[in-house]
């Protein structure tokens, strides 16, 4: 929620609605396509390789995490 909030305060009022929606919709996207294809992942192989895959996927997104956050 808070990400919505911070990306309809940054888009014109004009937008706004329309921008909200893609938003949410994306993410609602995003968060089926997941659960789609971490059941097909525990299917093929485990559930401790999906928590393996899934630890190196965040690590690998912390520089991009680190970069951002100390951007003035």
């Amino acid at each position: 929620m808070a990400g919505t909030a911070i990306i309809t305060d940054t888009v014109p009022l004009a937008t706004r609605a329309k921008t909200q929606g893609l938003v949410d919709v994306s993410i609602a996207v995003a968060g089926a396509t997941g659960g789609m294809a971490s059941g097909l992942v525990v299917a093929a192989t485990s559930y401790p390789a999906l928590a393996f895959t899934g630890g190196i996927l965040s690590l690998a997104l912390l520089p991009a995490v680190a970069a951002t956050a100390y951007r003035k």
